[in-house]
């Protein structure tokens, strides 16, 4: 009788116990497998109902503002509430919008703005991903206060920073949070 099939006590020999080792520890693989497959599922439809539930707030950038916010750990939420502010609910002809005081695109970023972040505001993609990061920075800059940040965003970071409160900035800080948290209660 050779060492591989001698027997263990009941029976079993070695060679069946290492089989039966390497079957267990591949179940556990598979099993862990399978558990890892389930999370990005559910993750990836939880992405899914949440573009569309914020295709209302934000139209056709919604994909973008929810990989775009995740990115900068901000509320999609929030984001697609800013952008349909800015844009009045309207984003026909959103990407090169130009406002009266000479804000630009989805996200109404000032030319100065969009230098400083170093984003073309007539291009889409980095005009959201540009009003995204000055958004950040505004809730940076105001120690997370959401009313203080939105102000900033409307009226400038300046003005905010030395007291001052003009009615458009306060009216625009208060709608936006007011969708917000319409989108958050749906």
């Amino acid at each position: 009788m050779t060492r591989l099939s001698t027997s263990v006590a009941g029976g079993i020999s070695y060679a069946g116990l290492g089989l039966a080792i390497l079957f267990g520890a591949h179940c556990a693989i598979a099993q862990q497998a399978s558990q890892v497959e389930a999370a990005k599922n559910a993750e990836l439809l939880a992405h899914a109902a949440l573009v569309k539930r914020l295709t209302k707030l934000a139209g056709p950038y919604a994909q973008q503002v929810v990989a775009d916010a995740r990115s900068f750990h901000l509320q999609p939420q929030l984001v697609a509430s800013v952008l349909y502010v800015e844009n009045g609910g309207d984003f026909a002809g959103s990407a090169h919008r130009i406002s009266q005081a000479g804000a630009i695109g989805p996200m109404q970023l000032m030319p100065v703005t969009a230098s400083f972040l170093g984003v073309n505001p007539y291009k889409p993609r980095q005009n959201i991903q540009g009003g995204i990061r000055f958004l950040k920075r505004m809730l940076h800059r105001f120690h997370g206060n959401t009313q203080l940040a939105l102000m900033a965003y409307n009226e400038g970071p300046t003005a905010v920073a030395e007291g001052t409160r003009y009615v458009q900035a306060v009216a625009y800080a208060k709608k936006v949070v007011q969708v917000w948290q319409s989108s958050s209660s749906d």
